[in-house]
């Protein structure tokens, strides 16, 4: 695993260090490479894309106006598998995040103590980039994805669309059966026609989930309760 720590106080990096170390040996976690930036080093770092970025938010940078906000915002389109852990003093900041893609937010004095936890997180989410499915589609082909590439699963008519972030492809399958192959935390079959993403999804509304390319999935009566209960339980999992 490579992992990263991106701050301008020296003293707060080797202690950071120390702790994922201790983590590591504890937990018998692999930690290939841990590596230094300040917020210009980043900016230019051209080396192996990492896996986990520990981000400072407050930075003295060449750019003044630029925070760590802005940067992971640079880092999410650069690195679409990195997973952001936030750390800083400042509680302040706990909303702003949520303009960039993160996996946790916390503050520094409690690092330690919640490191466990975060790095929990930080597997759950590269679990969902790394363990691919595998479907038959309708030709003869096969298609191999990670969850983090699918939006939702469509029955229409004997057949099945998995529509996801690069196109749609056709396969047999019926929903009941595919549902019994994905990630239960993440999935949910939220109508007779439909299986979502949870974490694809931007808003719940009363009968439909509303996911991030704007397309509106239709959830059905009998299933909204347990479409609720899965979504508020995910939910749970994204609050730091």
């Amino acid at each position: 695993m490579r992992v990263g720590i991106c701050d301008d106080d020296a003293i707060w990096c080797k202690k950071a260090e120390k702790i994922v170390r201790d983590y590591a040996d504890k937990t018998a976690t692999e930690m290939e490479v841990i590596c230094f930036f300040t917020p210009d080093e980043l900016n230019d770092y051209a080396g192996y894309p990492l896996d986990v970025l520990f981000m400072d938010i407050v930075l003295e940078n060449e750019d003044e106006e630029k925070n760590g906000i802005d940067l992971v915002s640079s880092v999410n389109k650069k690195w679409k598998d990195c997973q952001i852990v936030y750390l800083t003093n400042y509680l302040f900041y706990a909303t702003e995040v949520y303009h960039t893609e993160h996996v946790f937010f916390a503050l520094k004095e409690q690092f330690e103590e919640r490191i466990g936890e975060i790095f929990g997180k930080v597997f759950h989410q590269l679990s969902q980039t790394r363990e691919k499915l595998t479907f038959s589609v309708i030709g003869g082909k096969e298609v191999s994805l990670v969850p983090a590439d699918i939006l939702c699963f469509e029955r229409s008519g004997r057949t099945t669309n998995i529509i996801t972030v690069y196109g749609t492809y056709t396969i047999w399958d019926k929903l009941s059966v595919i549902i019994e192959r994905l990630p239960k935390l993440d999935f949910v079959r939220c109508h007779n026609s439909y299986i979502v993403y949870l974490p694809a999804v931007r808003e719940m509304l009363a009968d439909a989930f509303i996911m991030d390319n704007n397309r509106k999935v239709m959830i059905s009566r009998s299933y909204r309760k347990s479409a609720r209960a899965a979504f508020m339980k995910w939910a749970v999992t994204q609050i730091s």
